[in-house]
This record gives C-alpha cells, sequence and structure tokens, in this order.
C-alpha cells in the first residue's frame, strides 16, 4: 500500500477467555509490519482482550531507566505471557483437566430429557474456595496460574517506571463496576494527563452518563478479567469491578472522543463469530451462543455509531466534517471452522496444544489478512464480519 503518510490504525481484541490466543497470533504478525506501513496509535481490550492489548501497549511503551519500547518488544512480551499462562507443571495440568473438563460435561446432557447439571458452582467468596486456592501453591501450582495480579506484576515489572510524557500509543482496557453499574475504561491518556479522568456517579455529584475513564492500571486489567464465578470483584478506589465483556468487548469509543490523535482505521480482532450455522438447541450451546451474544452486541452498537458518523460527514460537510474524522471499520476473525468448533468451555482450556493451535491460526489469518490490506483489498464493517 503506498501512503503519502502511513494510515493510523487502532486495533480493538475482544475477550473471550483461551480463545484469545487467536489474537495472540494475530497481533504478533501486526507488529511485524507496524511503521512499515501503518502507525499503531491505539490499542484496546476486555478480560482475555485486555491482557493482549496491555502486553503489546507495554512492549511498545517507553521506560525511564529501560530505554524505549519496540515492536519487537511488544512481540516478545505478548508470546512470553501467554506462554506463562499456559498449564505448566504437573498440578496446573490436573487442574486444568478437571476444570475444562467439568465445564465441558456441563454442556453434555441427558438424550431426550435435555438434562444437564452444573458441576463448578464454588463461590469465590466462600471458605472451600479460598482454602482450596490457598492450598495450590503447596501442590505445585505457580501462583501466576491462579492469581492474575500476580501474574500481571510479573509481566510488567516496570509499569511505575513508564515514561508517560513519551507514551505514543494508547490503551483503553474495559471493564463493569458491579454496585453502581458504570461502563468503565482504564484509559491510558488519563495516566498522560491528556484526558481528565470522570469517576461516574459519585455522592452529590451531578450524573451525565452511567459510564467513567480511569487511570490505567494494572488492577484495571485484572478487573477487566475478573469473572465473578472465578475471582471476587476487583476494587479500586471506591468502585468494585467485574469482566468488561457486559458493557464494551472492547471499547473503541473514546478513541474518537475528545483527543487529538483520532484514528484514520479501527481493526477489531474478532474472538466471537458473529453467526452460528444454526440455531442453537442443546443447554451448551444456549450458554455458548448467550455468551457470544453478549460480547458481540455491545460492540456492534460503537461500530453501528461509527458507520453512522461516516454517514453524516458524507451527507452534511460543512462544520460537522471540520469536527469529525471518517473512520473505516475492519475485522480479523478465526477461520469459520475454528469458530463452528469452539464452544464455551474451550474458553478455559490452558492446554499448550489447545493455545498453540490457536496462536498458530492467528498468525497465519493475520499474515494473509495484512497482505490484503497491503494490496488495498481487505473488507470493511459490517460485510466483513460474516463468514
Amino acid at each position: 500500500m503506498v501512503n503519502d503518510k502511513p494510515k493510523k490504525v487502532a486495533i480493538g481484541c475482544q475477550g473471550g477467555g483461551m480463545h484469545a490466543a487467536f489474537a495472540v497470533g494475530v497481533l504478533t504478525e501486526v507488529l511485524k509490519d507496524e511503521k512499515k506501513q501503518f502507525e499503531l496509535v491505539g490499542l484496546s481490550g476486555t478480560s482475555a482482550g485486555a491482557l493482549c492489548a496491555l502486553m503489546v501497549w507495554y512492549g511498545l511503551a517507553p521506560k525511564k531507566k529501560g530505554g524505549q519500547g519496540s515492536a519487537k518488544d511488544a512481540a516478545r512480551r505478548l508470546d512470553e505471557f501467554w506462554d506463562r499462562f499456559v498449564a505448566k507443571t504437573g498440578t496446573e495440568t490436573l487442574l486444568n483437566m478437571f476444570t475444562f473438563g467439568a465445564l465441558r460435561l456441563e454442556e453434555t446432557e441427558v438424550p431426550v430429557l435435555g438434562i444437564n447439571a452444573p458441576i463448578l458452582g464454588i463461590n469465590p467468596y466462600g471458605a472451600i474456595y479460598k482454602t482450596a486456592a490457598a492450598c495450590l501453591p503447596r501442590l505445585g501450582a505457580r501462583q501466576q496460574y491462579f492469581d492474575l495480579e500476580a501474574m500481571l506484576a510479573e509481566a510488567c515489572p516496570e509499569f511505575d517506571d513508564i515514561d508517560w510524557e513519551e507514551v505514543k500509543t494508547r490503551v483503553l482496557i474495559g471493564a463493569s463496576e458491579v454496585v453502581n453499574g458504570l461502563e468503565t475504561v482504564f484509559d491510558s491518556d488519563v495516566n498522560k494527563k491528556t484526558q481528565k479522568p470522570n469517576e461516574g456517579m459519585q455522592p452529590k455529584n451531578k450524573i451525565d452518563y452511567w459510564r467513567q475513564r480511569l487511570e490505567l492500571s494494572l488492577s484495571g486489567v485484572a478487573a477487566s478479567g475478573t469473572l465473578p464465578t472465578f475471582r471476587e470483584a476487583e476494587r479500586i478506589g471506591r468502585g468494585y469491578y467485574w469482566d468488561g465483556l457486559y458493557s464494551q468487548n472492547p471499547p473503541v469509543r473514546d478513541f474518537f472522543a475528545g483527543t487529538k490523535v483520532v484514528p484514520d482505521e479501527l481493526w477489531i480482532v474478532r474472538i466471537n463469530p458473529q453467526q452460528w450455522p444454526e440455531p442453537p438447541e442443546t443447554n451448551g450451546d444456549i450458554q455458548d451462543r448467550q455468551n457470544e451474544l453478549m460480547g458481540n452486541l455491545s460492540l456492534h452498537k460503537e461500530l453501528d455509531f461509527i458507520l453512522t458518523v461516516n454517514k453524516w460527514i458524507k451527507n452534511y460537510g460543512g462544520k460537522y466534517k471540520d469536527h469529525h474524522k471518517e473512520v473505516t471499520v475492519r475485522t480479523i476473525k478465526m477461520t469459520k471452522k475454528t469458530a463452528d468448533e469452539l464452544r464455551y468451555s474451550s474458553k478455559f482450556d490452558r492446554s499448550r496444544d489447545f493455545m498453540d493451535r490457536l496462536r498458530s491460526e492467528g498468525r497465519e489469518v493475520g499474515r494473509d489478512w495484512l497482505n490484503s490490506w497491503n494490496a488495498n483489498k481487505a473488507k470493511e464493517y459490517p460485510e466483513d464480519a460474516a463468514y
């Protein structure tokens, strides 16, 4: 692709548990072309997508003592993080087999009667859950395997040493505040002081929106990946946070509001398939499709509004065009065969073989997609969201 100036690109990474290993492969390919064909000005993510976005951003971010970041460093850190995420020790392998196996068993049901019983119903606030978690290190499981905050601290040891004034790439992390029901974005531009924080609904304050923008923190990223059936709500300040799947998957609106650097293109690395082969009928398929729709429909509202603004620019021009920018939205997605085969339970499969298979497909799909984009043949949203 020949441009006078490289396209400014922001990439949004959907959440989807271990299915996000596909995004790892895509991003490692994208980073090979960064600066050559385009400029990566933004990243966003929710849940496992937040982990991907954070690690790429952290690798690109300059450190006061550690020097300038780079695309090569970002790719290395992303791969190393997901290597830590996989089950390694014998205890972790057995734990993964039990967890994934139990969830897979939940998806089966008695023929004709259509009955299946929930197996993993342990409350993360309860004594049994806490006792089991406390015993895991003594049984041979790494703390980082079951403690997301410990894993993030190990992966980002220089987070407090980031040179915020020199950070060029913005990152948005999506989460859901539980008590007041606030759509929440942890935004690196708040750390840079180029965006003001908005703590949402507070006593005696006027409520403008049921959403808030807070500074980026490793706790915020952990909040984005907090499924209430597996982790207690993450407390940050006066708020309690769950997975961002319930609000934005991933957040993209803030890339285009009140900021000087607006992307020319927005690329969504889609984990949840837009379509299904047929209506789900079994309880397992219904659960799977519910989870996918929850993660897709909130995203579509934001993407569809971007397309609406594009139409307004074309139709009205003038001052409206002076204050808004036409943005191209594109989708990068896994093959239909893989999307059809994956299930809700496999989002929790942390086995090496499964992760490597999805990561390999992500690299292959990402390279083919970039070649198509470089040749001006890449399709656009909403057409490219379908199979």
